[in-house]
């Protein structure tokens, strides 16, 4: 399984780690940064890349908290 590294980019741009994970597929991705955004309560953006450095998801906060809602409704 790949192995994708999480990060919260600030407002300000700082880039923040918060976790590596071994993960199955892009679905797995996505129920990550679910739980990341329930646990932030202000902008920003979260990071997701792969083993190599590519970015796989770059994605606002307040976006993927829409996409989230969509996806249980």
């Amino acid at each position: 399984m790949p192995l994708y590294h999480f990060q919260m980019i600030d407002p300000t741009g700082a880039r923040h780690d918060i976790k590596s994970l071994q993960l199955a597929d892009i679905g797995a991705v996505w129920r990550e940064i679910d739980a990341v955004v329930a646990e932030q309560a202000h902008g920003g953006q979260i990071r997701v890349t792969n083993e190599t450095g590519g970015i796989v998801v770059l994605v606002g906060v307040s976006t993927a908290r829409s996409l989230r809602a969509r996806r249980a409704a």
